[in-house]
């Protein structure tokens, strides 16, 4: 059956479940763990926006790099003293922690969604839409560091495929000198096998 936006790759439907569920978990027990209600909904939120961007992302295909704009003359500006404004209390913003494995750390009940978020970036086919589209990459990053899974830096690649032959365990893999034609002065002996 081939993907269309409807009926998307297994994969990303995989992907699809285990955001859904991440978002259930953090909704679940992070109160039950005191995480303060604030900080489970904003954790709850950027998680949705993640998945959102990501399934846009990868929809929308991947994009050819901007031309970088050229910069503008600047032309000497006038200074004019103008009086300064005291600068004016700001509220303190809620963030989310960054170091490495936060929301692992945070709630550890996330344990097998990162286990099979792990399992599903090992999977070729989640890493060839990487590898094709690099700002899916970027999407990915702070998921993947809050949960505390390395991104590759290069694709997995699937096992060498068996040779054609056993021969290669049992006498060695054959030498480039000795496929080399022979000289005629060589004595040549027929040995029994």
């Amino acid at each position: 059956m081939p993907a269309t936006p409807t009926n998307p790759p297994f994969v990303i439907r995989c992907f699809i479940v285990m955001m859904n569920a991440l978002c259930d978990t953090v909704a679940e027990h992070g109160p039950a763990g005191y995480v303060p209600v604030p900080m489970v909904n904003l954790i709850w939120t950027r998680l949705q926006n993640l998945t959102t961007r990501f399934l846009a992302a990868l929809a929308r295909g991947p994009i050819p790099p901007r031309a970088k704009p050229t910069p503008k003359p600047t032309s000497e500006a006038t200074t004019e003293s103008q009086p300064t404004q005291p600068p004016r209390a700001r509220r303190k913003r809620l963030t989310l922690p960054c170091r490495e494995a936060w929301l692992y750390r945070l709630i550890p009940e996330t344990g097998f969604t990162r286990f099979t978020l792990q399992h599903i970036l090992a999977d070729p086919e989640f890493a060839g839409f990487l590898v094709a589209n690099p700002k899916l990459i970027r999407i990915l990053t702070p998921l993947y560091n809050a949960m505390g899974i390395d991104l590759p830096t290069e694709p997995p690649f699937a096992p060498d495929p068996p040779p054609d032959s056993r021969r290669h365990i049992i006498f060695g893999t054959p030498d480039c000198a000795a496929s080399e034609s022979p000289t005629p002065d060589q004595d040549f002996k027929i040995q029994p096998a």
